[in-house]
């Protein structure tokens, strides 16, 4: 009918659960580390996208770049071939 509980009880359970706390401690670090590691990769898919809008405008630079360095280059010739014929005529 009535129902007394053993206190002895309780002290194996809590001397159990005490014996678990570094089990626990351990999984719970584990479940951390990977939490994190899928977070950097989230992150990293995330930005692949953007990466790749920058490497496009980098090989677009470059392009313009040397397009301009031939331009520039154009352009010296130019100045020699007159600084030539100005020295030429005088």
């Amino acid at each position: 009918m009535f129902r007394i509980k053993n206190p002895f009880k309780k002290e194996e359970n809590r001397s159990k659960a005490i014996s678990d706390i570094p089990s626990n401690i351990a999984k719970s670090e584990r479940s951390m580390e990977q939490t994190a590691v899928l977070q950097q990769e989230k992150r990293e898919e995330s930005r692949a996208p953007e990466i790749e809008v920058l490497i496009a405008k980098i090989e677009a630079l470059k392009f313009q770049y040397e397009a301009l360095s031939e331009k520039v280059g154009n352009i010296e010739k130019m100045v020699r071939e007159i600084y030539e014929m100005a020295k030429a005529s005088s």
